[in-house]
């Protein structure tokens, strides 16, 4: 369970990274409304915001009381499918 959180920290803070300079430089558009609300208020602090869920993420990794009960494992399966496609669709302006 945990490699599933480390790579759902991984991903997030690539894509937090990639998109926010695929915005700045004009190559995409943020396609979840809540962060493009976080990045047309400030680009930083999107960046930042990113870089702390990955933080959360891997702090949840090393935190040994944390017990990962149902629906929680389903949750993060699902999760790391749509954003490794998210990973994709951002290979796709970059190649």
């Amino acid at each position: 369970m945990k490699w599933i959180f480390a790579y759902l920290a991984f991903l997030n803070f690539l894509d937090g990274v990639i998109t926010y300079f695929g915005i700045q430089y004009g190559h995409i558009q943020e396609g979840n409304p809540l962060m493009e609300f976080v990045y047309n208020a400030n680009p930083v602090f999107f960046l930042v915001l990113k870089i702390a869920l990955s933080g959360f993420l891997f702090t949840l990794i090393s935190v040994q009381s944390v017990s990962f009960r149902r629906p929680i494992p389903e949750l993060s399966f699902v999760a790391s499918v749509l954003y490794t496609a998210v990973m994709v669709l951002h290979l796709n302006w970059i190649i």
